[in-house]
């Protein structure tokens, strides 16, 4: 599946600013700074951590004032891939720590899902559960970041509940009480079974309940995450970029 450029066309305008609303604040930009048809946005902070984010059409580089000056001399707009960062970091490209993940956003109540009468779990500890069986940097990936309640946890069929095993979980965290960043994960055992597909849709529509938009972020090599997103019905808007000093 190839990934078309970002297209904010194909996002809700009004959703788009709430997101874009969401980011500075957790930026701690003024609410309004994202709210531009300008290619670049600046940011000068006081520490040495970098954070360049595509929303739309807007590039914002957030950063020391050294970082800000040297984005001037670095054409076009950031991607998905780590070009632009680098460019701008240049011979300081070793002292920092990469990362990168692309930004898509629901807006849609989905109804189609792959498992009949699923058995879904609320339990936490049937999340934690699953992890057991899944690598760290799957489990790194997916959870990396706390989640904060709201879990589906797909269990099998083949047994009791309590003792029944558990295939995928979806959560979410809440963001500014703007945003839902969502958290999926699926027992290397039990892929390509539709399963991830499910407890995602469940939780993003959970979320799209709650009044919040779902945020999904995936590396951007992680095509499988990035397809199970656009099923959902997700839109590829941008890309987060951050530099952290390595210690």
């Amino acid at each position: 599946m190839d990934f078309p450029p970002f297209d904010a066309g194909r996002f809700d305008t009004h959703k788009l600013d709430i997101v874009r609303l969401a980011w500075c604040r957790r930026l701690h930009l003024d609410d309004r700074a994202l709210d531009t048809d300008a290619p670049r946005v600046e940011h000068v902070v006081d520490t040495e951590d970098i954070t360049v984010l595509r929303i739309a059409g807007t590039t914002l580089i957030s950063g020391p004032s050294w970082a800000v000056d040297a984005s001037r001399t670095v054409t076009g707009q950031a991607g998905t891939d780590r070009t632009w960062m680098s460019s701008l970091l240049g011979d300081r490209s070793e002292r920092y720590e990469i990362d990168t993940h692309t930004l898509a956003y629901g807006s849609e109540i989905g109804h189609s899902i792959d498992v009949h009468d699923p058995l879904i779990s609320h339990d936490a500890a049937h999340a934690r559960n699953l992890a057991t069986h899944c690598s760290a940097a799957d489990v790194s990936e997916a959870f990396g970041e706390p989640v904060s309640r709201n879990w589906f946890t797909l269990l099998g069929d083949d047994r009791p509940a309590d003792s029944a095993r558990s295939l995928a979980a979806a959560g979410y965290s809440e963001e500014q009480l703007i945003l839902a960043d969502m958290r999926v994960l699926t027992d290397p055992e039990h892929r390509r079974r539709g399963h991830a597909h499910v407890v995602g849709r469940l939780a993003t529509n959970d979320a799209i309940d709650d009044g919040l938009i779902p945020q999904w972020r995936s590396r951007p090599e992680n095509t499988i995450a990035r397809r199970l997103a656009a099923r959902l019905g997700y839109v590829e808007i941008g890309a987060c970029h951050t530099a952290a000093l390595r210690s």
